[in-house]
């Protein structure tokens, strides 16, 4: 059996917590984007799909949270998509 250094046992687990990092940070994401959708499905009922294939691109969380905070004002899915592709031209 090969001897295994302290400097490899914490550069796997280093590892390992990169990992469960990013997972969390999907997972908010996602939680992000459907909640986003949740919205826009009560207020307007039946989502068009582009837009859900354009919130689940997004990768910011704090563009998620603004198009929250938005849908939940906004007049119509229309303009809600017109926000969303003027945010992807600046993006």
């Amino acid at each position: 059996m090969r001897y295994v250094t302290s400097i490899e046992r914490l550069a796997k687990a280093e590892g390992i917590q990169e990992g469960i990092e990013q997972g969390i940070e999907q997972g908010i994401l996602q939680n992000a984007r459907d909640s986003l959708i949740e919205v826009l499905e009560t207020r307007f009922g039946e989502v068009p799909s582009s837009i859900v294939e354009i919130v689940n691109k997004i990768e910011e969380s704090a563009v998620l949270k603004m198009l929250h905070k938005r849908a939940i004002a906004i007049p119509s899915t229309a303009e809600f998509q017109q926000l969303l592709l003027s945010i992807a031209s600046q993006q």
